[in-house]
């Protein structure tokens, strides 16, 4: 499978190594378009994640055959099992009949089980299975080496601030960002 990257002057793809980097210094036309929207830092911040989760999350799925809401509760349930589904949403801020789909397929993959809470019948609690560990042990690397190669740029004084005002925003979530809204 070739690599690909993004020409910078027209955004089609391109084999990796075509062009010596992708990025906004590279192309004055781009950071026109990064700095001129009316909504500039949250088009940024898409923009970068964009080109991260987009490739990988492609990756996975042409290789495991998961959805995207299948890696991310994946991911979610490797932090943290016993989750319901409509706690990950809350929580995520994905679609519940995303979610709900999600779950009966990684049920059905033996990637997830479902066990009612015993102090709540009406909750049923979310838990890998052993093959759901090792799917997640299996194609977290790809997204630490695309984490890490995004990050590349930055010295550990950059890493440390950017981890710092990123928990600040995220910590701040909960006051503007209502699931009514989604």
């Amino acid at each position: 499978m070739t690599k690909m990257a993004t020409r910078k002057s027209n955004m089609r793809p391109i084999a990796k190594g075509a062009e010596s980097r992708v990025g906004v210094d590279d192309d004055d036309s781009l950071r026109e378009i990064l700095d001129g929207t009316d909504i500039a830092t949250a088009y940024k911040m898409s923009y970068v994640v964009n080109f991260w989760r987009e490739p990988s999350f492609r990756a996975i799925e042409a290789e495991f055959g998961l959805t995207r809401p299948e890696i991310v509760l994946l991911i979610a349930l490797n932090f943290r099992e016993g989750i319901t589904a409509a706690e990950f949403c809350e929580f995520s801020g994905h679609l519940k009949a995303a979610v709900s789909r999600a779950v009966i397929l990684m049920e059905k993959k033996r990637l997830i089980k479902r066990q009612m809470d015993a102090a709540d019948n009406r909750r049923q609690c979310l838990f890998l299975t052993q093959e759901g560990r090792m799917t997640y042990r299996r194609y977290i690397p790809l997204l630490k080496q695309r984490e890490a190669a995004m990050l590349s740029c930055l010295s550990k004084a950059e890493l440390k601030q950017l981890s710092h005002l990123l928990n600040k925003l995220a910590a701040h979530v909960p006051e503007w960002g209502s699931l009514a809204e989604l």
